[in-house]
């Protein structure tokens, strides 16, 4: 730059004058910021006069201040509250630090030596272990005494207000159920009865049609309808006296279903407990019947008895005969629980059982005929080997010569006599006698 500025002369008349005001600018750069003697000189005669005002000013009087007795035994409580909340603290240290040297008492220690900070560290570990497994404890009691609570809630579900609805919406059910009772139908057959009865006998009078009988039915029945003015058109006084017995009768049957219905539903516990008492009585009855009945196809049963081993059996005849006495045995008690259960469920395997039954009863009839069919072929077999035998043994018994009896060879030849050589016998006579010998043999021989 300050080439720049020697180079180019044709701006500056004095060029040396100009470089001397430029150095002296840049050394004069900053002085103007730095703390200069004379600033402090307010600042010392500040503080001179200000010490002076303190030294001179009396000590002011001591203010009396009333006490809030409130606010201090507020202050005394909190501090008592805090005390104890430490001492708490304290004590639960202390505490913690118990069961955690008899948690960890028999668990490797820190080596002899070791530096405070690590024993703090160690104790702070094992204390803090310690309110872990006293915080789990306190749960597991909790949620134990819990579960006992459940428990004996369960052993009685329902509150009194429950119950209370319950055992009302029982009485209410069954108050109704008194009306659908089948055993308060009998009133109302006695009623449909005794109006058939009265229609019969009002159709004997001519003055009487089917429509008449039918706007009868429309209102319920003659006991319901003014029947003064029928009987005026029927004219017949010992019909009339009939009709009307019969409809004292149905007002009489009527009424007794009301008392019935209304003493049952006004002593619906006790009618319930009989009700009860009935079906019980019921089904005991229909299993003791059921139990006589099977008495009896039992007693049709030889099978059905238990067999008693013989001393003298060997080990497979006794094992066979225990065999079947633990099949009769398992039978018997599956027939005695099916007596006892009557069920859908047990009633269904029966029906089954029974198919079962039909199916076994048909393929045994089958193979008995084919047994039966069997048996008379073998029979034919055996009858037909023993004639063949009987013919083969009078065959054989007819081949046999009696020769075997008498003295003759075995071979069937003649034994030859032995001729002493004659030498008084002619020749032409020898020849003869050859001749004759050799015919005989032939002739013997069958040629």
């Amino acid at each position: 730059m300050s080439e720049q500025i020697i180079e180019g002369t044709s701006g500056f008349t004095d060029v040396e004058k100009q470089n001397a005001e430029t150095a002296q600018k840049l050394a004069d750069q900053g002085k103007d910021t730095l703390t200069k003697p004379e600033d402090f000189t307010d600042t010392s005669s500040a503080l001179d006069k200000l010490a002076a005002e303190v030294v001179k000013k009396p000590d002011p009087e001591p203010e009396v201040v009333e006490v809030d007795e409130a606010a201090r035994k507020a202050a005394e409580e909190k501090a008592a509250a805090d005390k104890v909340e430490a001492d708490k603290v304290a004590a639960e240290k202390e505490a913690s630090l118990r069961k955690a040297e008899e948690y960890f008492k028999d668990s490797p220690s820190l080596p002899a030596g070791a530096s405070p900070k690590s024993s703090e560290a160690f104790s702070a570990i094992k204390i803090r272990a310690a309110q872990d497994i006293s915080s789990r404890d306190t749960k597991i009691e909790e949620l134990n005494k819990s579960l006992a609570e459940l428990k004996e809630k369960t052993k009685n579900p329902l509150t009194p207000e429950v119950e209370k609805e319950l055992k009302e919406l029982r009485e209410w059910r069954a108050k109704l159920d008194v009306d659908a009772d089948p055993k308060f139908k009998e009133f109302d057959r006695t009623v449909s009865a005794s109006h058939e009865f009265i229609y019969a006998q009002l159709r004997k009078s001519p003055s009487v049609t089917d429509k008449v009988i039918e706007e009868i039915k429309k209102y319920g029945g003659p006991e319901n309808v003014n029947m003064v003015k029928l009987f005026e058109s029927i004219k017949d006084p010992s019909l009339q006296r009939l009709v009307e017995s019969k409809i004292a009768d149905i007002e009489m049957a009527k009424f007794n279903k009301e008392q019935a219905v209304k003493a049952a539903k006004e002593n619906v516990g006790q009618y319930m407990t009989e009700r009860q008492k009935a079906a019980e009585a019921a089904a005991v009855a229909h299993n003791t019947r059921t139990s006589q009945y099977l008495g009896t196809l039992e007693a049709q049963l030889p099978w059905f008895a238990e067999k008693l081993a013989d001393p003298k059996a060997d080990e497979a005849g006794k094992k066979e005969i225990e065999g079947y006495n633990k099949f009769v045995k398992e039978t018997k008690d599956s027939m005695a629980e099916a007596l006892r259960d009557d069920s859908p469920e047990m009633r269904a395997i029966m029906i089954a059982g029974m198919a079962e039954l039909f199916r076994e009863r048909r393929e045994k009839a089958a193979f008995k005929a084919e047994k039966v069919a069997a048996d008379a072929k073998i029979t034919t077999l055996e009858k037909t080997v023993e004639e063949l035998n009987s013919k083969l043994a009078r065959f054989k018994d007819a081949s046999i010569s009696r020769l075997r009896e008498s003295g003759a060879p075995a071979d069937g030849k003649l034994p030859v006599k032995k001729v002493d050589l004659d030498v008084t016998t002619p020749a032409s006579q020898a020849l003869d006698n050859l001749a004759r010998e050799i015919v005989e043999k032939r002739q013997a021989a069958g040629k």
